[in-house]
């Protein structure tokens, strides 16, 4: 039986194949799109390819090329995986998969002021946020004041805690952005890892609203775990061409959730939004349309409850 081994030249090729584009190429009915550049295998669920990475969450294993998922991930042999990918690539060129790359911008927070007092008044006079709540996230370092122009700088961070994700509210202004470089992923977010439920809004500036009227109700207001998207997003052409806010994917796949409780704008783009994630997610989680029924979003709903100081329905 002749001896069974792969050239270096062979080897050096079947090395360059990352995971994403062997799927694309030689078994795309395995794959489903979860975010805007991040992937699942129907075989294995909590796999996820992006950024020309994969990870398997499950057992805490990842790499870049197709040959260390058929040895981690697969269980095969390291000649095994390679002499069967050398196989594939001989009989079909595989075409390569154009992935995102990272940002070119380097993210680095804004300079803060010297106090907050400026992003305090604002928030709990403009916007009616409770003093205590502002000043916890304050405390937190989840909110402070920017030295440029004393917009209100949100941060989101990572699961090491650290900065990944920041966005301006100018207090004089209509005008809110992203900070260059910033990862959708981490945005600003309140955990309670207790929960097992999650509430999604449009902005931070809702979803510390939603808290205020939850503190008006009872004095223990972080029950569960809070998450702002950074906006919404219409439908298109077809909705099964869409694919989830790029934080909530992450905080889903991070995190263990059963219910999705869902605060988007009572407009067009927020409806479309609650409808997007409904379609990808009902049959894994309990969703509910928890939308302001009588207002545009959740702010204005909490300074039309505190100006008329009657109950008004979420």
């Amino acid at each position: 039986m002749p001896k069974r081994y792969i050239s270096k030249k062979d080897l050096a090729k079947v090395k360059e194949l990352d995971l994403l584009t062997y799927f694309k190429n030689y078994a795309p009915e395995e794959l489903v799109r979860k975010g805007r550049n991040d992937y699942v295998t129907r075989t294995h669920g909590s796999l996820h390819m992006s950024n020309g990475l994969w990870c398997w969450w499950a057992q805490s294993k990842g790499g870049r090329t197709a040959l260390s998922y058929f040895i981690d991930v697969e269980g095969m042999k390291f000649l095994d995986a390679a002499l069967y990918l050398r196989d594939l690539i001989q009989t079909k060129e595989p075409i390569p998969v154009k992935q995102q790359d990272k940002s070119i911008y380097r993210f680095r927070l804004p300079q803060a002021y010297e106090n907050n007092n400026i992003i305090e008044k604002y928030l709990t006079t403009e916007r009616k946020i409770d003093k205590e709540i502002v000043k916890e996230c304050i405390q937190s370092y989840l909110i402070y004041e920017s030295n440029k122009d004393h917009s209100v700088v949100f941060i989101g961070r990572d699961e090491n805690h650290f900065p990944k994700f920041a966005c301006l509210r100018e207090t004089d202004s209509p005008i809110k952005k992203d900070v260059p470089g910033s990862d959708k992923r981490y945005s600003f977010q309140i955990k309670n890892n207790n929960s097992r439920t999650l509430h999604v809004f449009e902005s931070a500036i809702d979803l510390l609203s939603y808290l205020t009227l939850e503190k008006r109700k009872d004095s223990i207001f972080q029950r569960d775990n809070y998450l702002s998207i950074d906006g919404a997003t219409l439908i298109g052409k077809s909705i099964t061409n869409s694919t989830l806010p790029v934080a909530l994917d992450h905080f889903l796949n991070n995190n263990d959730i059963r219910t999705v409780k869902l605060h988007l704008d009572n407009d067009r783009a927020g409806k479309d939004t609650t409808k997007i994630i409904y379609h990808h997610l009902h049959e894994q989680y309990e969703i509910q349309d928890c939308s302001p029924k009588n207002s545009k979003d959740i702010n204005k709903l909490l300074i039309k409850k505190i100006r008329s100081s009657k109950q008004i329905s979420i």
